[in-house]
Order: structure tokens, then C-alpha cells, then sequence
């Protein structure tokens, strides 16, 4: 074989090895990048089912409050405390909607929590100003309409 023969050989290899290194980095940094949104996500979901925790949470320890509570016709320190559950459940399902309000099931769940305190909803002042998130004022519209 001649030296010339052997150099392109030589060359078409060097070639060859760069275009490989290329396609393996490349190949390498998008399956980084799949693994890095991967974990993302399920970090935005552990985040939510902690909140959701939460939540259940104060249910367990107000179940006076978590069927709801109808308006007395006089101020009373237990509708205050109701007051304040809701404000507390409605923040912990602002914070869940950041997250996942693509999510039809999380959605869902919220909802049929909303329904529950859908008489409040209709008369509360956050709701009225529309002092919550666009995500959950959209559903707590849905529910009291």
C-alpha cells in the first residue's frame, strides 16, 4: 500500500472518530437533559402531594371545618376558624396549581374539594377580588357559577 493510500485511510479514520465523538457527546448531553426535566418533574410532583399532605392534614385535625360550614347570622369564632381553613386550603391548592395545572387529575381532586366549600366560595372577598392565582380562581369560578 502506498503511503498516500495509507494517510487518507488514516484521515477518513480521524474523520470518522471526530464524527463519532460528536454524536456520542450530543447523544450523551440530550439524554442529561431528559434525566435533568425528568427529575424537575417529579420533584414538582412530590412538592405537590406534600402540600396535598398538608391539607389533609388540617382536615384531620378540623374535620369540624373540612365538610364545610354554613354562614351563622352572627359572628361566631368558630366560622372565624372556618374562615381561616379555607384561606388555608385555597393557598395550598395555589401552590399546587404552580405546578400541576396541566394535570387533569389534580384538577379533578381540587374540585370536588371546592364543591365542598362552594357556599363560602360564593361569598368569600378573595374570591370576589380574585385575590388567588388565575389557575385556581378559574376553577373556584367553575364551581360557584
Amino acid at each position: 500500500m502506498s503511503v498516500d493510500v495509507l494517510a487518507k485511510w488514516v484521515s477518513l479514520a480521524s474523520d470518522l472518530a471526530t464524527f463519532v465523538a460528536v454524536f456520542v457527546a450530543g447523544y450523551a448531553a440530550w439524554v442529561g437533559y431528559k434525566q435533568l426535566k425528568s427529575s424537575k418533574e417529579e420533584e414538582r410532583k412530590s412538592i405537590a402531594y406534600d402540600i396535598y399532605h398538608q391539607y389533609l392534614q388540617l382536615c384531620i385535625a378540623s374535620p369540624e371545618f373540612s365538610g364545610g360550614l354554613k354562614k351563622p347570622e352572627n359572628k361566631t369564632l368558630e366560622y372565624d376558624q372556618y374562615r381561616w381553613f379555607v384561606s388555608a386550603m385555597l393557598f395550598s391548592f395555589e401552590q399546587i396549581m404552580e405546578t400541576q395545572s396541566e394535570d387533569s387529575k389534580w384538577v379533578a381532586t381540587i374540585k370536588s374539594q371546592l364543591l365542598i366549600h362552594k357556599e363560602f366560595l360564593k361569598i368569600s372577598r378573595t374570591v370576589r377580588e380574585k385575590e388567588w392565582s388565575n389557575e385556581l380562581q378559574k376553577i373556584i369560578q367553575d364551581i360557584i357559577i
